[in-house]
């Protein structure tokens, strides 16, 4: 499983990349799943409303040895509280 999220303030393009990408991977038979790292503001909860589409689940931490790809972001303090350790 490759979990694929943005920044800690998720806005409209960190969330988006990340459900875009996710959904790519996993018609590839790649198994990927968006999360995001914080709560989505009112315009990407909207348009995640109006196509449909459901906001990601919120994760603080994951597993170490987890596979990530990051999106909208490079910088370990802007990331996932243990980047360090996956």
């Amino acid at each position: 499983m490759k979990y694929i999220f943005g920044h800690t303030k998720p806005d409209t393009d960190s969330i988006l990349s990340a459900i875009l990408y996710s959904n790519f991977l996993n018609s590839k038979n790649v198994e990927s799943k968006a999360i995001k790292l914080g709560e989505v503001n009112n315009e990407t909860k909207f348009i995640l409303k109006k196509f449909g589409v459901e906001v990601p689940e919120t994760k603080k931490e994951l597993e170490k040895d987890s596979k990530v790809i990051l999106v909208d972001h490079n910088e370990n303090m802007h990331s996932i509280n243990n980047i360090e350790e996956l």
